[in-house]
């Protein structure tokens, strides 16, 4: 799924996020996503690859969010 994809359809869910941007290491940015007291993240989440299937389930759970209403084919499984 595209991040922006994803984040859209976790925006519309309620959820907030805080940016973090790289380390000086040049490690991956990230997002902290939060809802209703519940926190996950997000990496990479600038890239305009698609993010890993298994990221997304994990991101969704953690959440508490239905995954059947995830956007596209992921939300079909």
């Amino acid at each position: 799924m595209n991040p922006e994809t994803f984040r859209n359809w976790l925006r519309e869910r309620g959820c907030t996020f805080e940016e973090h941007g790289r380390d000086r290491g040049g490690g991956l940015a990230s997002v902290t996503v939060r809802r209703e007291g519940r926190r996950a993240d997000l990496s990479d989440a600038t890239s305009r690859r698609d993010l890993d299937p298994e990221e997304v389930r994990r991101i969704v759970e953690t959440l508490d969010l239905d995954p059947s209403e995830l956007p596209g084919p992921a939300g079909r499984r």
